[in-house]
């Protein structure tokens, strides 16, 4: 007679089958499942047909069938084992720069490693147990294996001591890759861009900004204007250059540290602030005040600096908030800081602009009718052109640019005439350009053929930030402008460069 725990076995190895096959074929069916996804369905198919076939021989009392299903069942728990740390580990990847933040977070970190090991040891308990009941002498008497007295710790003894090393490992892993690596950060201090001038009054300032990933935006906020870089990750870092509008103007920094002084009440949102007193400093020529603070909020602690510097009058103030690893790349944006004389733009306001040199687009060379103007030029393969008459708009996706008829111009006006602002302002109110909003922050010549033409950027006044750019061309008395309708400015400014590179003027 078969033993009732035998036929227990047997009967959850089946189920365990039957279940794994299911859900691998559900998988394997599915046409938007990852590679990952199809490999463990893969693996899981074939696990399920070797428990299968080991249950089966079970109940034939097949003397393998024991090895079969230990063997099975060790290779389940190993690749369970691995797609389990590989899901742990991309679900942590983007907490990953927490441990950088303080204890509190790098403590959150181990935390979530080490559940998510003691979830999959829980989850494998039935399998373990499984494999350990294979040795009962019973099982052993069924399939007519002789009995031999017990000289090793009984085998479930052995799997719970491993599952409890596993968790005592993944919390020592967990400590050790929650550690922040510096060197990355090390690297960014290092990096700065060109330096490049701003003016929000009559002041100008330059100081090279910060690489990427720092994100430019346009600042204003409580009385300042000026522009910020953010490093949007977890905890973020910002940077803030701004001038504050203080009436009436203070003469020296004493007058303006005394209206602009951090304390605790400035930051009353914050669970916990630590602001120290302000010390004398100095950015480049200009005398200041500088003050150090320290606030957390969900747990997590942040680190503030304020540099506050009279230049001409203007109150410029210099703000870091974030973590520790980079307050070395405000400290070297600080040091980089020079305040130009009055009326001086410093040459990096609207410097020239570097069109790239690239070939004109694949595509074949198209002759098209842009108003009064006969053109060629090449479209983009893969590019849609619409015929407006006096716009021959060319669009892919969410990008969209345009050659433009201009309409008749003064006489005389010829290419010595391109660098003129009443011109290139004309060829911007064709693509909707608000001289209120965007500025001409640069501008260059670029021969195009046989002809010259002019590329100008538009850009944020307070920020810099670019926001469009287009192709001025004068042809028979008459204006053509190439610029985007629609879409990013990166993808846009491409394509119209490629666009107006090719453009020529037949006869």
């Amino acid at each position: 007679m078969r033993p009732v725990l035998v036929s227990v076995l047997a009967g959850a190895w089946f189920l365990l089958a039957v279940l794994g096959a299911i859900g691998a074929v559900l998988v394997l069916s599915r046409s938007t499942g990852t590679a990952e996804q199809r490999i463990f369905a893969a693996v899981s198919l074939l696990l399920a047909a070797l428990a299968g076939a080991g249950a089966f021989g079970l109940l034939r009392r097949k003397p393998r069938a024991r090895a079969l299903l230990a063997t099975t069942g060790l290779f389940a728990f190993a690749a369970s084992a691995f797609f389990a740390y590989r899901a742990a580990t991309d679900a942590s990847a983007p907490a990953a720069s927490l441990a950088s933040a303080g204890p509190d977070a790098a403590n959150a970190l181990v935390l979530f490693r080490a559940g998510s090991a003691v979830a999959f040891l829980l989850s494998s308990i039935p399998l373990l147990v499984a494999l350990g009941f294979l040795r009962h002498p019973s099982v052993r008497a069924w399939l007519g294996i002789p009995a031999r007295p017990r000289r090793t710790p009984d085998p479930i003894l052995l799997v719970g001591g491993a599952a409890l090393l596993v968790a005592g490992g993944a919390v020592l892993f967990s400590k050790d890759r929650s550690r922040p690596a510096p060197a990355k950060a090390d690297a960014a201090a290092r990096a700065l861009d060109p330096l490049e001038t701003f003016l929000w009054s009559d002041q100008p300032v330059a100081f090279p900004p910060p690489p990427a990933p720092f994100t430019r935006e346009r600042y204003a906020e409580g009385g300042r204007k000026g522009v910020s870089f953010t490093r949007y990750a977890v905890p973020p870092t910002r940077i803030t250059v701004a001038e504050a509008a203080l009436e009436p103007a203070p003469n020296t920094p004493e007058e303006a540290i005394a209206r602009l002084r951090l304390t605790k009440e400035t930051f009353k949102s914050a669970d916990f602030a630590e602001v120290g007193d302000p010390v004398p400093a100095a950015v480049s020529n200009a005398p200041g005040y500088q003050t150090d603070y320290t606030i957390r909020e969900r747990s997590m602690e942040h680190r503030g600096r304020e540099i506050v510097a009279v230049a001409g009058r203007r109150v410029f103030v210099f703000t870091f908030l974030g973590r520790d690893a980079d307050l070395p790349l405000f400290e070297r944006l600080v040091a980089s800081v020079r305040f130009p004389a009055p009326g001086s733009r410093g040459g990096g306001a609207t410097g020239g602009l570097e069109v790239p040199a690239a070939a004109s687009p694949a595509g074949e060379e198209t002759d098209l009718r842009v108003g009064e103007h006969h053109v060629r030029a090449r479209i983009p393969d893969g590019w849609e052109r619409v015929d407006y008459g006096a716009k021959q708009e060319i669009r892919r996706g969410e990008t969209r640019i345009a050659l433009v008829d201009g309409g008749a111009l003064p006489p005389g006006t010829g290419p010595a005439n391109l660098e003129d602002d009443w011109l290139v302002q004309r060829a911007l109110r064709l693509f909707g350009h608000d001289a209120r909003r965007w500025e001409v922050g640069a501008r260059s010549r670029v021969a195009s053929g046989d002809v010259e033409a002019l590329a100008v950027e538009t850009r944020d006044p307070l920020s810099h930030v670019p926001h469009a750019r287009c192709w001025v061309f004068v042809n028979g008395g008459r204006l053509l402008a190439v610029g985007p309708v629609l879409g990013r400015f990166e993808a846009a400014s491409s394509a119209v460069d490629a666009v107006a590179r090719s453009v020529r003027f037949p006869g």
